[in-house]
């Protein structure tokens, strides 16, 4: 791992782990607040943050599960007790902090991105429509459908990836979505034949190369319009 274990700080003075990859040349940077699928800030995701610090960013992973079960687990019932218990609009409030957080540190330039994975997807949306972020991007992002109601609201670049296979974001809910950001020059939404859930996860079963490298090529485009030296 290139990158290093760090504390984020909440409105409210409290802390939190996270992992923080690129800017150690001291250089500004865009950077990317990479929210985790259930299973949290694991090898997995450290590996994927430090893939994107090598593309130019600076990269935060939140342990975004901190006030249920914080650290990483590969125990699906632990993952999915604390998916369940996870307060949405509390969530909202620490990404928030965040946001200001990461935009703080020295190595950043003032610009931000969040990339959802799974269950990050969701909140990719959100900030992009509430938290003034400057792009936002997800694979196979849950529940997103969700929140079509706030599609008006974002203004700023959007890349959006999902399975045609996946079981867990069905299509309908992927029609919703492409349909809400129709027409938009600044909105990139993929849907990839013979991909299901986790396409983007090299560890996972449902893990599928082309789709990741595609889908992965197109969030990096949206991610460097943030900024014409981001390409590191």
């Amino acid at each position: 791992m290139s990158g290093v274990d760090v504390r984020f700080t909440t409105r409210d003075g409290e802390t939190f782990d996270g992992y923080l990859a690129g800017g150690r040349d001291g250089a500004k940077r865009p950077a990317i607040l990479l929210l985790t699928a259930i299973f949290g800030v694991d090898h997995e995701m450290r590996e994927l943050a430090d893939a994107w610090a090598a593309d130019g960013f600076l990269v935060a992973v939140p342990d975004i599960f901190w006030r249920q079960t914080p650290g990483p687990t590969a125990d699906i019932a632990v993952a999915l007790d604390r998916y369940a218990k996870f307060d949405p609009e509390q969530g909202m409030r620490d990404i928030e902090d965040l946001l200001r957080d990461v935009r703080s540190r020295p190595q950043c330039n003032g610009r931000i991105a969040i990339l959802g994975f799974c269950f990050g997807g969701r909140y990719a949306l959100l900030g992009a429509a509430r938290l003034g972020i400057d792009a936002a991007a997800s694979f196979h992002g849950a529940n997103m459908g969700a929140h079509v109601d706030v599609v008006d609201d974002v203004t700023c670049p959007v890349s959006f990836h999902f399975g045609e296979s996946d079981p867990i974001v069905p299509m309908e809910e992927v029609r919703a979505i492409r349909d809400a950001f129709a027409g938009r020059p600044n909105a990139d939404i993929g849907v990839y034949a013979g991909a299901g859930h986790n396409f983007a996860m090299p560890y996972k079963d449902g893990y599928h190369a082309a789709t990741a490298k595609e889908s992965r090529d197109r969030v990096l485009r949206c991610f460097r319009s943030m900024s014409s030296d981001a390409a590191g």
